[in-house]
This record gives structure tokens, C-alpha cells and sequence, in this order.
């Protein structure tokens, strides 16, 4: 009977620690990889010129901490995603800043323009235990294309898990005018 125990408790053990998520995966790229996506490839391009039309600048806020009281907070990944949105032309993506609550640029991931097809999406990712931007991260994103373009929709989608609760919500990117 004593066997009988020891091996069920062994048995509840394994399931319990193999039931259990650990999240293990620290990409090199934010760029999400999907299928016929490789990063800064097939989907994102790099151009060798900067397009001639007119940029835009895009602010998208990033709430990577929600407090929840003044000793309660709640820590936030972020997926900022820019779709273009037309069905025919291409828009360039020139930059994409990432900036902390006090305004200092944290990261910029673009070094060259880079070109989304149409109707494509790429998606760039901030894990929940990234706390370089605080409450008031946000992402600053210039992009370009000819005058009678589908303007792209940039909007960043932050979620986060804390024991089997779950907290998520979308916020857009808002036009700066320079």
C-alpha cells in the first residue's frame, strides 16, 4: 500500500510540474517570426532609397505597468502591429522608436527603411517582464507612401498574465503633426 501512495504522489508530481507553463523564449529580433515570415525578410523588406512622398509620425502609447494601487501593480507585454491596410501599394516604414516614461529613447529597431507589402503585417514584441518603458512607454513610428494611400493601422495590443488571471486591451497610434 506504502508502494501504491509514494508512486501515485510521484504520478501528481510529474503531471503538476508538466501542466505548469515556463516561459523560456528570449528572442534575439522583437520581430516576430511567423509562417513565410523570417524576421526582417520576406515579408519586411529592407529598400536601399527613402521614399520621396511625405513621411507621417505616428505616437502609439505602450502600458507596460498598470498600477493598480499604490502597492499593487501589474506588469504588461506589448505587440505593436502596423498593417497596411491597402490593397495595392506598399508603404515604407522608416522608424520605430521605443521610449520610456520620462520621453529618452529607449531602442530604435530600424537601421534602414523597410518596405510592408500590401495587405501584410509585422509585428514587433515587448515581454511582460520587460520594465524599461514604465507606465508611459510608448512607440514613436514614421512611416511613408504616395498621396492616395490606405493609411496603415498601427496599434499596440499589451496583455499579461499573473497566476490564472489575465488582463489585456488594444490601443491605436494617433497622428503627430509636425
Amino acid at each position: 500500500m506504502r508502494h501504491l501512495v509514494s508512486t501515485s504522489l510521484g504520478v501528481l508530481v510529474c503531471l503538476a510540474l508538466l501542466g505548469c507553463e515556463v516561459e523560456t523564449d528570449t528572442p534575439s529580433s522583437p520581430l516576430v517570426t511567423e509562417p513565410g515570415f523570417d524576421g526582417l525578410g520576406s515579408i519586411f523588406k529592407p529598400v536601399s532609397a527613402t521614399p520621396s512622398g511625405p513621411s507621417r509620425l505616428v505616437y502609439v502609447p505602450v502600458y507596460s505597468t498598470l498600477f493598480l494601487s499604490k502597492t499593487s501593480r501589474w506588469e504588461l507585454g506589448a505587440s505593436l502591429s502596423i498593417r497596411n491596410i491597402d490593397p495595392d501599394q506598399s508603404v515604407t516604414v522608416l522608424e520605430i522608436g521605443y521610449f520610456d516614461t520620462a520621453g529618452e529613447l529607449l531602442e530604435q529597431y530600424l537601421e534602414t527603411p523597410h518596405e510592408l507589402g500590401p495587405m501584410a503585417t509585422v509585428t514587433l514584441t515587448l515581454p511582460q517582464w520587460d520594465k524599461r518603458g514604465g507606465a508611459g512607454a510608448n512607440f514613436l513610428v514614421r512611416w511613408s507612401g504616395d498621396s492616395d494611400i490606405n493609411e496603415p493601422i498601427i496599434e499596440v495590443v499589451m496583455a499579461g498574465t499573473r497566476g490564472t488571471q489575465s488582463f489585456s486591451f488594444i490601443r491605436s497610434g494617433q497622428e503627430i503633426v509636425e
